[in-house]
């Protein structure tokens, strides 16, 4: 075997120098054929032309130039073919050069371009000008779904550049692109200043370039790595980065340094990007900041609804998923997740936000956000809005109904006001807060004034001396303490209004203040700003009105009634409807009976649907000796 190489190598030399050897320079010879062997005795080159031009021993020009570059082994693969109208081929050195254009084939590409310098020994071709490069294969897939194309057919990528090295081993092809590199694939389009790829080399003999044209089995490419102020368009996406790195048969991509995603409705920045097959993660760093989203246009968030959101939303997290589905696209934020969206900030471990895909012509392959479904924030939620504090493990906005709910332990802070229950439901100015058996709704409230009387004791005291009397000193007890207003129910309805805030309570309604304990089954308690300037209670209560079976127990007496109503400014207590008061004094009834601050007296009234009349039950009086 390395007999029959060696005299084939033997013959071809004698019979291709003599021709060289006997030619007077600048003499033209037609239609030659001239092979180079290595050292191992497999061909290297075989140089083809039309006509040749010998110089020197050193040199040759050739018109029409037809160069085929093999493996030099046993593999005795072509790994490129060169065709060039007019080249200079340096004998002695290996190489060939030429200003005219060149046309490049390869496993797997085509290479066009106009200026050019070829070495045998190091491998490397160097494309000056107008570089074109068509591969194959396409690179898109890391950043759309697999059954995403649309090109219905063989998928190619087409990159253009000032110049071009390729280099050629054993293992690969390397392209390096520079200068204004502009790549498409599919719907891909990619601009960046270098460019390098990595192909597979051929295998061997058996598998030609005309035998790798299926493009079914076109997998070569195996990296791509784009630098220097990189833009990447792709379905209505603006990618960019300092660096991207593309693994075509992964269909996964990296990208690295002040990498985003801008797309109609979002912008999504970090210091690093992954897409793989239409799922994006960006991730923040320490030194680079936290990953970020700029939602604009989405719907509302917060708990006025849409009508309290600024323009943006901005989401701020360890790292951020993008998700394209077939009809909704998914955003999902991890770590320390932080919101700002107009008067609303929010925070959470984890939030997720689902939109539904764009309406929009099948030839329209955009990606849009969308009008977005649902927001759901998980994890230590923290909602502040307009002095307004809602916590809870978990929160659900609909923007499209204008409404959040909030479960998990949620409380709901306003200064000195907190509200807690099972669930809240939270709309635009309004809000309904649920309890159950075992956790109620407790809402506690800025604390009241003492609207009892004053409880009276006696102390005797004697005087020594002639005709001494028993003297009585009345000294009035210690008042009782302020404390807050705490109220529960098993529903609370909160109302905004533009000068005060209704709580209305319903169901098992449980009141304790400042010397007052009632009961009732519906409550409503209305609230108005402090007018107080630096006041640290935002609320002031201005009145109460308790309904049905109401029971108004303080120091020293109980009332009842249909309806009471509590006026903590004025100081006074107003029952209606068969209203009743008990103490150790008696018993007074009426249809309406007004109650003094630190009076024991009552205003009692007749009247009412029935005509009631004022009556008063005094207690029994003493029998005599």
């Amino acid at each position: 075997m390395r007999f029959s190489r060696f005299l084939s190598f033997t013959l071809l030399v004698c019979l291709s120098a003599p021709a060289w050897g006997q030619m007077t320079p600048n003499a033209p010879i037609q239609n030659f054929r001239l092979p180079r062997f290595a050292d191992n005795g497999y061909t290297q080159w075989v140089l083809q032309g039309a006509q040749g031009i010998y110089d020197s021993e050193e040199q040759v020009r050739v018109e029409g130039m037809a160069m085929r570059v093999y493996t030099g082994d046993e593999r005795m693969a072509v790994e490129l073919s060169l065709d060039s109208p007019q080249a200079t081929l340096r004998l002695q050195e290996n190489r060939a050069y030429s200003e005219a254009a060149i046309e490049i084939a390869g496993a797997n590409f085509k290479i066009s371009g106009i200026g050019w310098e070829w070495s045998g020994d190091s491998k490397e071709i160097v494309v000056k000008q107008q570089t074109v490069v068509t591969f194959t294969q396409g690179i898109a897939g890391a950043f759309v779904d697999t059954g995403a194309s649309d090109s219905g057919g063989t998928v190619k990528t087409e990159i253009h550049s000032d110049g071009l090295l390729l280099r050629t081993t054993e293992e690969e092809y390397y392209f390096e692109f520079t200068g204004s590199v502009h790549a498409v694939s599919d719907q891909m389009d990619l601009r960046s200043q270098i460019l390098i790829a990595v192909a597979d080399a051929p295998e061997g003999r058996e598998q030609s370039i005309a035998a790798k044209a299926n493009p079914s089995e076109l997998d070569s490419i195996r990296q791509i790595i784009a630098r220097e102020q990189v833009v990447i368009l792709q379905g209505g996406k603006t990618v960019k980065a300092d660096e991207a790195e593309f693994f075509p048969r992964e269909q996964r991509a990296n990208l690295f340094g002040a990498a985003s995603v801008q797309t109609p409705g979002a912008y999504l920045s970090g210091d690093t990007i992954t897409s793989q097959t239409g799922e994006i993660i960006i991730a923040g760093s320490p030194t680079a900041g936290r990953a970020q989203t700029i939602l604009t246009d989405t719907g509302g968030l917060g708990l006025q609804g849409a009508a309290a959101l600024s323009s943006e939303t901005i989401v701020l997290a360890d790292t951020i998923t993008m998700r394209e589905q077939s009809h909704e696209n998914h955003f999902l934020f991890a770590g320390s997740v932080e919101v700002m969206s107009g008067a609303v900030q929010m925070r959470s471990e984890r939030m997720t936000i689902k939109a539904n895909s764009s309406q929009q012509p099948a030839d329209d392959a955009e990606f849009k956000v969308g009008e977005v479904k649902d927001i759901v924030a998980d994890g230590g939620v923290r909602i502040e809005q307009s002095g307004q504090i809602a916590t809870g493990e978990k929160v659900t906005f609909y923007p499209e109904e204008e409404r959040a709910v909030l479960t998990g332990s949620p409380k709901v802070t306003n200064g000195e006001a907190v509200v807690t229950g099972e669930s809240m439901e939270l709309k635009p100015q309004r809000a309904l807060i649920r309890g159950d058996g075992s956790t109620p709704v407790v809402v506690r409230l800025p604390e009241m004034p003492d609207l009892g009387y004053a409880a009276f004791a006696s102390k005797s005291s004697a005087t020594e001396g002639e005709g001494t009397a028993s003297n009585t000193e009345v000294v009035a007890s210690e008042p009782p303490e302020l404390t807050n207003t705490v109220v529960t129910s098993q529903l609370l309805r909160m109302i905004e209004e533009p000068a005060r805030t209704v709580f209305r309570f319903t169901e098992g309604v449980h009141v304790t203040a400042t010397n007052l304990d009632t009961t009732c089954e519906r409550l409503d308690v209305i609230a108005t700003e402090s007018k107080q300037a630096g006041s640290d209670a935002p609320l002031v209560l201005e009145r109460i009105e308790a309904l049905e079976q109401v029971v108004i127990k303080q120091i020293g007496r109980t009332a009842t009634a249909d309806k009471a109503i509590i006026l903590p400014g004025e100081g006074k207590v107003v029952l209606e409807g068969e209203a009743v008061v008990e103490d150790d004094r008696g018993r007074v009834s009426g249809h309406r009976m007004t109650l003094l601050q630190g009076e024991r007296r009552a205003i009692v009234e007749g009247g009412g649907p029935d005509g009631e009349r004022a009556r008063i039950t005094l207690p029994a009086m003493p029998g005599r000796e």
